[in-house]
């Protein structure tokens, strides 16, 4: 019999959707504006555009991104299926536009704008866990800025101002259909659009990768606080982690992750474990 499991494994190995050599409105979500919990890596976005070395992505990986792609797609159909069925005063005005050359020297495309003929609202969707519905309510900040950006772009080439924008996400097990979070686009958001695009450029045009801060956790103690240290989640699914970068924390230190690393004592950290304080801080232990 054939080898149904490899032939599908070389199969989906040559499915390419995304430019890596190149910025992408998606990677404003890697900015100081957004917390560590919610951004995207600066460092990933660095090696990234200088091909470090990294792990093969799986096939495993590759279908769940292909999942991804084709609801992401079905739900559009839906969408545009269903303001026509409900007599809705909005229609869908285009999807897929190219606004690449509205916010150089970055590369993206929006999904979809929905329009009722007067206001514009460009409209992003994504694919999360169940999980994520549990624990996260309230629009990320990375999801926002990338939505934005379309909006910065759209104007910036059309010389409108569409000052609406929507992410719907949807659970791709089921469990909780969809959801939907809009947000204004104003002058305020539009500066940090601008700030955040200089810092890409920045990043892609250092010399040496950014730096990802650790997950900080203080506990609060009779005596001088104590700081457990952690790799952000960031790190967990890298495919940078362990060939062309450390993480956030060194393998090294793996024993200790999670763990107290040190004390605060009159407002200095004070290590417990030789050469932690070199990943840590003391702005991140204030945040922390």
């Amino acid at each position: 019999m054939f080898n149904a499991t490899g032939a599908l494994a070389a199969g989906i190995s040559e499915i390419n959707h995304w430019k890596t050599e190149k910025l992408h409105v998606s990677d404003l979500g890697v900015t100081q504006y957004i917390s560590i919990e919610d951004r995207k890596c600066p460092r990933q976005v660095y090696l990234r555009l200088n091909n470090a070395e990294k792990a093969e992505t799986g096939p495993g990986k590759q279908l769940m991104f292909e999942q991804g792609n084709h609801l992401e797609a079905k739900a559009v159909e839906w969408l545009n299926r269903g303001l026509r069925r409900t007599d809705s005063k909005y229609y869908m005005f285009g999807q897929q536009i190219n606004v690449s050359s509205g916010i150089l020297p970055l590369s993206g495309t929006l999904d979809i704008l929905i329009t009722d003929g007067k206001d514009y609202c460009i409209t992003d969707f994504k694919t999360r866990r169940s999980n994520h519905f549990k624990y996260q309510d309230k629009v990320r900040p990375a999801d926002m800025f990338q939505v934005a950006g379309y909006i910065y772009a759209w104007n910036s080439l059309f010389k409108q101002h569409i000052n609406k924008g929507k992410v719907i996400e949807i659970d791709r097990e089921g469990q909780n259909f969809v959801r939907e979070f809009d947000f204004i686009y104003d002058d305020i958001l539009k500066k940090k659009i601008e700030i955040a695009m200089h810092e890409l450029i920045n990043i892609s045009r250092g010399y040496k990768p950014p730096k990802m801060p650790p997950k900080i956790k203080i506990n609060s103690n009779k005596g001088p606080d104590s700081v457990c240290v952690d790799n952000p989640w960031q790190c967990n699914y890298c495919d940078y982690k362990d060939h062309s970068c450390a993480g956030a924390v060194p393998k090294k230190y793996d024993d200790h992750l999670g763990r107290v690393v040190g004390h605060i004592k009159d407002g200095v950290f004070d290590e417990k474990i030789e050469g932690i304080s070199d990943y840590i801080d003391n702005d991140l232990l204030k945040e922390g």
